[in-house]
């Protein structure tokens, strides 16, 4: 009698262990397949815009150092409204059209006056700038320009702009789905969606060619190359990578 109890005992014991585990399996598996629908809704929405080809160039915020007897940094009424600078960092900076020297962000003004400095890119050498309220720089309507996520695009108001969106441009701050950038990771440890934002221009940025902007990086070209993550970054060979200009959000979204 004391056997059948205690094998009795031992199939409830392992029944109840079985329906824990059945528990426990059912509960993982609709874990799994919510975590599955989510990730297939995030990676399927970005597709849905207009398919089209970009090649990329990169940017910075140029960090530039303060130096006695360097190039002066002036307003568009050519009064000096920054330090001497180091004259290949003043034409960095001018190419660039952001620098950061002693903690103040100043910004591409125009152009006006005299050359400056002997710099290889020749428009650079009368660049003027102005003092920007943003950590790392302003764009083209007065915005904040962001790390890795904001590009310079042709919008249609520069010299030279090029259609290259259906007959047209993308409009001010539209974004941009790049699948090639999806999965970059970033210095910080996080992880790129893939979707940047046209929000600044450049005088040499027109038609399908976008400028990524990487944030402060030293006034090297080999620190440049270095800070940058993406992949799809053309080296001088104009690559095309295919993209997804996605639709203008409306205020409500």
């Amino acid at each position: 009698m004391g056997f059948a109890i205690n094998a009795v005992t031992d199939f409830l014991t392992l029944l109840a262990e079985m329906t824990m585990l059945a528990q426990i399996r059912t509960v993982f598996m609709i874990s799994l397949m919510s975590s599955l629908t989510a990730c297939a809704q995030t990676s399927d929405a970005p597709r849905e815009g207009t398919p089209i080809r970009v090649w990329a160039t990169i940017y910075s915020l140029v960090e530039g150092r303060e130096r006695d007897g360097g190039i002066p940094i002036r307003n568009m009424n050519g009064r000096v409204i920054g330090p001497e600078v180091a004259r290949s960092d003043w034409c960095a900076g001018a190419l660039a059209g952001t620098m950061r020297v002693a903690g103040e962000v100043y910004n591409f003004a125009g152009t006006a006056g005299s050359p400056q400095a002997n710099c290889s890119h020749n428009p650079s050498e009368r660049v003027r700038f102005t003092r920007s309220p943003h950590p790392f720089g302003t764009g083209a309507a007065s915005n904040p320009l962001r790390p890795f996520r904001s590009i310079a695009c042709d919008l249609g108001n520069v010299g030279g702009s090029t259609p290259w969106v259906d007959g047209g441009y993308p409009r001010f701050g539209q974004q941009i789905y790049i699948p090639s950038a999806e999965g970059t990771v970033l210095p910080d440890g996080t992880v790129h969606d893939g979707i940047f934002t046209c929000e600044d221009t450049g005088g040499g940025v027109n038609g399908n060619h976008i400028d990524v902007f990487l944030g402060p990086v030293p006034a090297s070209l080999t620190a440049m190359l270095a800070a940058n993550p993406f992949e799809f970054v053309s080296h001088g060979d104009h690559i095309e990578v295919d993209a997804v200009l996605l639709p203008i959000r409306s205020a409500t979204e």
